[in-house]
């Protein structure tokens, strides 16, 4: 089928509700309704497929330059939804359904579709491709009852993007995408995801770079299932309920970015990882009772991030040389105690932020720190009694966070010029609370701050 590009390239047909006829009642034929311009759209309250609708979608793109998207609120059709699909790529190269109510998805392999969404697919079970289809890039599917990969998903040899998300997905195998060449991103989130099925392929290749697999039901991952994804950058696994990595050691050659936030993680040995790009990796909000073995052996981390864990003790030995940490978040733990063990100081050449808020330390040995490019400060909301000449010890620091501690009046009056000059910042209440503090400190401006005699 001929098609003409020049007014196909970026028109988008977006079908609210789609009614076979073939399954449903007889249509009385009516006068044809016109199209209702909404700025760049054209939108259709109903089409009849069996009158003049096809020639009108034609029409509608050919004729109004204007145009670049058309709507159907209620598309009446004869034929099945594969040749519907074929027969609409003639004059538009983007489908959306914001209703698909058909069990199985057939996509023509011959037709000039370039994306296709479905929105609200709740019956859909199936996708089938009956040979190769060299056109389509995007395939978005949300809220079907898809319970695992597609096979067919192996005739799309163009696709670049697959979204299967917030659906009943329980699955996912690596095998269906072995054809998918072009594939870069690839995202199935808030599903009912179980299993990461390792493939028995040594040789397979999935050129992904974006992998999703957040909001899922997950506990355990073995690292042999991302073995073929040996260009992925971003991997995200958070919010899931895993507790365990286990089996073949994680080995990612490429990966910069994992997200492993909101899961059930205890504790974690990645000794045996192989993260030689990896910059960051986050492990917000799990059970983690320590920081994670090996984390200091990835040669380009730059980042050591595990706020709201159950951390108890931290040794900065531990970290000591670590030259490409830039930033520590430990917030939000039980930390009573950031010590250094061992003679002499520690060494973290490069570290700008270190983030030790909501805690219950009451001591710090700042003094043992050897951080010459801290920049920022965070020891908010823990009972920290005193602080010494933060900005003497560290002479890159621009700005020190210590709001809610009970910190001693006189330490408020040693150090009021530099919470004169914002660099520093110490009351013991919220912004308009009364003070719970046995007593205040005037400054020179007249501000009030609330502290301890």
């Amino acid at each position: 089928m001929e098609v003409n590009r020049e007014w196909t390239i970026s028109l988008l047909l977006t079908l609210v509700n789609l009614w076979l006829w073939t399954n449903g009642p007889a249509i009385v034929q009516s006068a044809p309704q016109p199209c209702q311009l909404q700025e760049a759209k054209c939108v259709y309250d109903k089409l009849n497929l069996s009158a003049d609708g096809l020639q009108r979608l034609r029409t509608s793109g050919r004729d109004l330059p204007q145009v670049f998207q058309i709507d159907v609120k209620l598309l009446i059709t004869p034929y099945p939804d594969g040749v519907l699909l074929q027969l609409i790529s003639e004059f538009v190269v983007e489908v959306v359904y914001e209703n698909y109510h058909e069990r199985i998805l057939r996509i023509p392999p011959i037709s000039a579709l370039t994306d296709l969404t479905l929105r609200k697919a709740p019956p859909l079970q199936m996708i089938a491709v009956a040979a190769s289809n060299n056109r389509l890039t995007t395939l978005s599917i949300k809220q079907s009852n898809i319970r695992s990969m597609p096979s067919a998903l192996t005739n799309l040899r163009q696709l670049a993007t697959l979204a299967i998300e917030n659906g009943a997905l329980e699955s996912v195998s690596l095998e269906p995408l072995a054809n998918c060449l072009k594939l870069s991103i690839l995202m199935c989130g808030n599903n009912k995801i179980t299993q990461l099925i390792p493939s028995q392929n040594e040789n397979l290749f999935v050129p992904l770079t974006d992998l999703t697999l957040a909001s899922n039901l997950l506990e355990t991952i073995d690292g042999a299932f991302f073995l073929p994804l040996r260009r992925l950058t971003y991997l995200d696994l958070g919010s899931n309920r895993i507790q365990r990595i286990e089996g073949r050691p994680l080995s990612l050659p490429r990966v910069m970015y994992i997200q492993l936030v909101s899961n059930q993680l205890a504790e974690l040995d990645v000794t045996r990882w192989i993260l030689p790009n990896a910059i960051e990796i986050y492990f917000d909000n799990n059970n983690l009772t320590r920081i994670p073995i090996g984390i200091e052996t990835l040669p380009n981390l730059t980042t050591l991030v595990v706020p709201n864990n159950l951390l108890t003790v931290v040794d900065l030995r531990r970290l000591n040389g670590w030259t490409k940490l830039q930033r520590i978040n430990l917030a939000g733990n039980r930390l009573t105690k950031v010590i250094v063990t061992g003679q002499g100081r520690t060494s973290l050449p490069n570290l700008e932020q270190l983030d030790l808020s909501n805690n219950q330390l009451t001591h710090l040995e700042y003094a043992r720190w050897d951080l010459p490019k801290l920049s920022i400060l965070v020891v908010a909301l823990n009972q920290l009694t005193r602080l010494p000449d933060l900005f003497k010890l560290f002479p890159k620091l621009r700005r020190a966070f210590a709001v809610q501690n009970p910190l001693h009046c006189n330490t408020i009056r040693q150090w009021q010029q530099y919470i004169a000059e914002f660099k520093l910042a110490v009351d013991a209440a919220m912004p308009g609370m009364n003070c719970a503090t046995n007593s205040t400190y005037k400054l020179p401006s007249g501000r009030v701050i609330c502290c301890v005699e």
